[in-house]
């Protein structure tokens, strides 16, 4: 009985060893395991926040015009020609850096861009599309025809524009915002 048992505890013993000795495939796999899992836990969370603001213009004490922003909240009402501005907020409120952050937002069919008016912090590429959001430039052109029959291709009028893209090349740490904004006109 006793010999069966150190013959038993003498495999056991190699069968541990022989893989430890031959570059551990069974402690790697445990490893990657292990690394998956805290991957799992430990992921980027983006929280995003829209806030939409009116442009009021008011005059100060000599009648020169000021311009204000009043934040819009619920159902607010617009009229046509109303400059809108929408702000966009993104917090990484997860545990890891968040990598190739990219921001796109729709312009709505009842507005106008106001062109130039796209900022973003951090680097953030701007990019724009034309056709709905299938393709993005930073300056886009659009086929002209001209008085002698010719085409040439010309910037995109504001009326054009469909989309708007801010992508972030660095990545987005934990606990970190960034902002982006665009101003619209109202139709």
């Amino acid at each position: 009985m006793k010999r069966s048992l150190s013959l038993g505890l003498a495999a056991l013993a190699t069968l541990v060893v022989i893989p430890l000795a031959k570059g551990s495939p069974g402690l790697a796999q445990l490893q990657n395991r292990g690394t998956e899992i805290v991957q799992q836990v430990l992921r980027p969370e983006i929280k995003l926040v829209l806030q939409a603001e009116k442009q009021v213009q008011t005059l100060d004490e000599q009648g020169k015009p000021l311009i204000a922003w009043q934040q819009l909240e619920g159902e607010a009402t617009v009229q046509p020609q109303d400059v809108l501005r929408y702000t966009i907020s993104s917090e990484n409120a997860g545990e890891m850096a968040a990598k190739n952050l990219v921001i796109t937002q729709s312009i709505p069919s009842q507005m106008t861009y106001v062109l130039a008016t796209a900022v973003g912090n951090d680097g953030a590429k701007i990019t724009y599309s034309i056709d709905g959001g299938k393709s993005f430039v930073a300056e886009p052109l659009v086929e002209v025809v001209q008085e002698d029959g010719t085409v040439a291709m010309e910037p995109a009028p504001a009326e054009a524009y469909t989309d708007i893209r801010w992508d972030f090349a660095q990545s987005l740490e934990p606990e970190v915002v960034v902002q982006v904004a665009y101003n619209v006109t109202v139709k």
